[in-house]
């Protein structure tokens, strides 16, 4: 974990369960399914189809109705790692086959059942280049439940 100016900045964490938090919504049924988002270390959405589309747009919007859109030609969008996207209000993704009415949109809504939320929560920095964090499962978390948490670095 590295600060260039001598500070850590907490700004874009994500603490979130590996349950799905997913709800999906479509006017069709679409031959877009299977839509996952990679959220370790990456920002990557993928999906399957059913039919070959040579283009696809990617959209990401947070919250505040701010986006990034990305064009791809296979089912897998990199949204760049660097971009502040507050994932605390929701987002949604969305995928598209340009020239159609063929999309899938998929929102990530933060939250879960009640009382499986994080419990004890609290991280320690050690001068300023690593970072170590511990938390307890919420006491109504499913035994199967996980958590994850993600730094990315502020602008």
């Amino acid at each position: 974990l590295l600060a260039d100016t001598g500070y850590v900045s907490l700004s874009h964490w994500c603490l979130a369960k590996s349950q799905s938090l997913f709800r999906h919504s479509d006017a069709q049924e679409s031959p877009i399914t299977n839509v996952n988002v990679d959220w370790k270390r990456k920002m990557e959405l993928s999906w399957e189809s059913s039919r070959n589309f040579s283009e696809y747009i990617c959209t990401m919007t947070d919250g505040d109705e701010e986006y990034i859109e990305i064009e791809v030609d296979s089912p897998l969008c990199s949204f760049p790692v660097e971009i502040y996207m507050p994932l605390h209000k929701g987002v949604s993704f969305v995928i598209e086959v340009p020239n159609t009415n063929i999309s899938k949109r998929c929102t990530y809504l933060p939250g879960g059942m009640n009382g499986s939320a994080i419990e004890n929560f609290s991280c320690v920095i050690y001068n300023i280049f690593l970072m170590n964090c511990t938390w307890q499962a919420g006491r109504d978390a499913p035994a199967d439940t996980q958590y994850f948490l993600y730094w990315q670095k502020s602008m």
